[in-house]
């Protein structure tokens, strides 16, 4: 995974047409040189009238392993 990936967040006690969707803004490289964790920016489900973000992104670090790659970044 890279900056710019857009990914779904896995959550267990939700059905997969309810997972978040979210783009990677960074990543955290563990010591055998492999990315483990990402930062992760998650989109609005909430726009004002006239398109933009209403409340501050919300920015969480996550394992790999929860996330699920639809986009990669050019």
């Amino acid at each position: 995974m890279q900056a710019g990936d857009k990914v779904l967040e896995k959550a267990d006690d939700l059905p997969r047409n309810e997972w978040r969707l979210a783009e990677v803004i960074e990543t955290v490289v563990d010591k055998d040189g492999l990315v483990r964790r990402v930062k992760i920016r998650f989109g609005d489900r909430n726009l004002g009238k006239d398109g933009k973000r209403l409340n501050k992104p919300s920015v969480v670090e996550r394992p790999v392993q929860k996330l699920v790659l639809l986009l990669e970044a050019a």
